[in-house]
């Protein structure tokens, strides 16, 4: 009985520790320096069907600081509105400078190999952030 709790752990913390996200981006690494100061909007969120079989999300941000460039805007993507279960994260590169009180658009994608995100199409993306990358 004792192994099959064991084993039963073990495929827990395994299952858990599991990462979809195939991609290079580190979303929310610790040697990145957060921007303070902004909001953040989404407008659209959307899967691209085709080829390609990519979700886009786009938006605005407004800061009430100076931004120079370049800096990122990065975000986590979940299958749905529970936010319970990430697929990944990506960033934007943002490469010109933003001032108070100023607002500019932003797109962010995401794609992985391991999962096919066709299947999510009421995504949501979440934890948005921006930052300058060290």
């Amino acid at each position: 009985m004792k192994g099959i709790v064991c084993i039963a752990v073990l495929a827990a913390v395994a299952f858990a520790s599991c990462d979809v996200n195939s991609g290079s981006t580190v979303v929310g690494s610790a040697s990145d320096t957060q921007i303070n100061g902004v909001s953040f909007t989404v407008d659209t969120t959307y899967v691209d069907a085709g080829g390609s079989g990519q979700l886009f999300a786009r938006g605005t941000i407004k800061t009430t600081l100076n931004i120079s460039a370049p800096w990122y805007i990065e975000g986590q993507f979940y299958t749905d509105s529970t936010m319970t279960v990430k697929l990944g994260g990506n960033d934007t590169e943002i490469s010109f400078p933003l001032s108070p009180g100023k607002s500019t658009y932003w797109t962010i994608y995401f794609y992985t190999s391991s999962v096919d995100v066709r299947q999510f199409p009421d995504f949501r993306i979440g934890n948005l952030q921006d930052i300058y990358k060290n």
